[in-house]
């Protein structure tokens, strides 16, 4: 830039905030859609990372919720039903989540994987407000945690299960408490490194994949209706039902 009239000493200052600005990371104004295979190959669940920590509604524009598409394990017809997975997922609190213990008698459910030769998914839109009596409310600032303790020999148990030998568990962090509104505009949420992400804007869209053996890997979701829940929401159903 001598050519300019600048100093080295300017010439080097600006090369450097040139290479701060391009390291820093990009802030999505806008909901982000993640699809989360649950199953025990997906690696999200294993106990030596944080993939199973989730921020949502992180840099969202206002009034733009995130989703997540909780896919449950889906096999080809003939296969022999001890080779299936079957789940019940609670959502819970924290004491129950970290013991892998539902002491709720009437826990709430989000989702009933029980028909493994059929393609069932849940949609949670992480909303502070719900259109149906009963449905899901996720307020700013709170943590949600999602649990699933069933066995391979028994759907509704409630103590153990898979969330204590797989670590079946996820929490999902909903941004943001007030004093958190400025923050969240300068900071990345945590995106888990191996759920299959797409951002819902056309400014910038980042994807990674999962590849968990039992169920399918097309985006078969994406062309059928949900056979449990209608579009977003959820109510609250007994494990027995």
């Amino acid at each position: 830039m001598p050519g300019l009239g600048t100093s080295p000493a300017l010439t080097v200052a600006l090369v450097i905030a040139l290479q701060l600005v391009a390291l820093q990371p990009t802030v999505l104004h806008c909901a982000k859609t993640f699809y989360m295979h649950w199953n025990t190959t997906n690696s999200i669940f294993r106990i030596d990372n944080t993939d199973h920590i989730i921020d949502v509604n992180k840099g969202n524009a206002q009034f733009e919720y995130d989703q997540v598409h909780i896919i449950c394990p889906v096999y080809e017809p003939g296969t022999f039903d001890n080779e299936t997975e079957k789940y019940i997922i609670y959502n819970v609190s924290k004491v129950e989540y970290e013991t892998c213990r539902i002491t709720n008698h009437d826990p709430r459910i989000i989702a009933i994987c029980d028909k493994p030769n059929k393609l069932m998914f849940f949609t949670i839109t992480f909303r502070p407000f719900t259109p149906q009596p009963g449905g899901l409310e996720f307020l700013p600032g709170n943590d949600y945690y999602f649990i699933s303790t069933s066995s391979k020999d028994d759907l509704h148990r409630r103590i153990g299960g898979r969330c204590t030998t797989d670590n079946m568990k996820v929490v999902f962090k909903v941004c943001c408490a007030d004093d958190q509104q400025q923050q969240q505009q300068q900071h990345h949420g945590h995106l888990p490194s191996n759920a299959e992400v797409r951002v819902e804007c056309t400014a910038t869209t980042t994807t990674t994949t999962s590849t968990s053996k039992p169920t399918k890997k097309t985006k078969e979701y994406d062309k059928h209706p949900n056979e449990v829940v209608k579009n977003e929401e959820l109510t609250y159903n007994n494990a027995a039902s």
